[in-house]
């Protein structure tokens, strides 16, 4: 992939939009790029990119009308914005955001994980 500058927020509407869905170094260049955007901010604004990130990838793998192959590609990364998350844990309050965040990963990706299996004749 070539290193043009592309918008943050065009990247997540690429990935939201699956149509990188053929090209998952799109999804690691997005999530580098957000490694590198949060190392240069606050607890606070990382904690809350890092968060933004997660939805975005959340939120695509629960989109039915993607390809599940974009899908699962998403959910097995998923986990790294929640890593991330975990680190910058401070206030009772950001523990609880992470572990509700947490729970709904749980329990989505329960959910898609035997749907991908159903789809891709594994039972």
């Amino acid at each position: 992939m070539s290193h043009y500058l592309v918008p943050f927020s065009v990247l997540e509407q690429v990935i939201q939009g699956g149509q990188c869905a053929d090209s998952p170094e799109v999804l690691y260049h997005y999530l580098n790029v957000t490694e590198e955007y949060a190392e240069r901010l606050s607890i606070t604004d990382a904690t809350l990119l890092h968060q933004r990130v997660f939805n975005v990838l959340l939120d695509t793998v629960c989109d039915t009308t993607l390809a599940s192959h974009w899908r699962q590609t998403c959910l097995d990364k998923v986990y790294l914005p929640l890593q991330h998350l975990k680190q910058l844990i401070v206030t009772y309050q950001d523990a609880k955001e992470y572990f509700k965040m947490e729970h709904n990963l749980r329990i989505l990706s329960h959910y898609f994980i035997s749907s991908f299996e159903h789809k891709d004749g594994i039972n």
